[in-house]
Formats: C-alpha cells, structure tokens, sequence
C-alpha cells in the first residue's frame, strides 16, 4: 500500500463517487469491473451460486455506503475485495458450519473454472478435500492467490494483514496441501 494514491486509483475514487452521486455510467463502470472477479471468489468461498449472488450484492451496497471512506490508497478491487472476503466469512459463521466444510456434490463447488491440466493428474475431488482442510485465512489466501492472481501485498490488504503474514500463510498452507495430496495418493494406492 502507497502512501499517496497513485493516478489509478485518483480515477477509481472519482469514478466510485460519480457512481454513488447518481452517474448512471460511472455505476455500470464499475459494476462491470467489480462483478465478475467478486462473483468468482464469493462462489469458491461459499461453494453455493446463490450465496454468491447475494454476497456480491451485498458487498456493492456496503460500496455505495462506504464510498466516502475510500480513500484510493489502495486500488478500488482490494478495496471491494476485502468487503467480499469479510461478506463470506461473516455468511459462513452465520450459518453454523466449518469454513469450508466439505461439500457432497461436485456442482457445489465451481471446479469447471479450475484448469485440470495444471493440476499434475490429480483428481479434483482430491484437490477440494486438500482445500477443504486449510484454515479460513488459508483458504482465503490461497484462492486469492491461486485463482485471481493477487500478490502478497494485495492479499494483505484484502485480509487487513502484512505481506509477510500473507506469505507465512501460504507457505503454510502450501505445506499442508502438499501433505494432505500426499496422504490421499497413499490412500488410493492402498485401496
């Protein structure tokens, strides 16, 4: 995070604020920018379409709410990012379930947007268990990183933490993924 907003993020914060005074374009604008990338991570954080839709839409009111408070120190997707991120986990507590608790059905769980031939030959029921053991701050780290394609700094600032926290948690939760992709392969040998 800079000190001083860079030339970017001057415009996003004047876009935000045409959209939250009324600006008919300015909204759609940063609709279309927002949408879909929010839309992606609500849905593999809650693992459920609808949930998704209504976080997403949830998040762009606390926008409009919050607009004032953005400052443009950081850019206008970290900001929404973080308000989605806190969106999520605040609809998984309230729901009186493990973060990512494992899911019965694959459609559940948005694995067509994950590239298989990455994947090293490893089956996706076994990668969403191996997923589905991370921590929540892991797990968020995680598909902040790996699917859209934040830096450490930016995921820090989506969490409210430090670059060097960001880069302990996913060092750890690669760890973990690692040995719990490990035990599964054992598991299937054995069997």
């Amino acid at each position: 995070m800079t000190l001083f907003p860079s030339k970017q993020h001057r415009f996003e914060q004047t876009l935000l604020k045409s959209a939250v005074a009324g600006d008919s374009k300015a909204s759609k604008e940063v609709i279309r920018l927002l949408s879909s990338p929010a839309y992606s991570l609500a849905w593999k954080m809650l693992g459920n379409k609808e949930d998704a839709e209504d976080v997403v839409q949830e998040a762009f009111i606390r926008l409009w709410k919050s607009a004032d408070s953005f400052a443009g120190k950081s850019g206008l997707f970290t900001y929404f990012y973080a308000i989605v991120s806190n969106l999520c986990l605040d609809r998984i507590k309230s729901i009186n379930k493990g973060f990512f608790e494992e899911f019965d059905e694959v459609e559940h769980y948005p694995m067509q947007e994950i590239d298989w031939n990455h994947a090293g030959g490893i089956e996706p029921e076994s990668i969403k268990r191996a997923m589905n053991s991370l921590s929540a701050k892991q797990r968020m780290a995680m598909l902040l990183w790996a699917y859209q394609d934040l830096t450490a700094e930016q995921i820090g600032d989506v969490l409210g933490t430090s670059k060097n926290s960001v880069d302990q948690l996913l060092y750890r939760a690669k760890l973990k993924l690692r040995a719990e992709l490990e035990k599964g392969e054992s598991h299937a040998i054995e069997r």
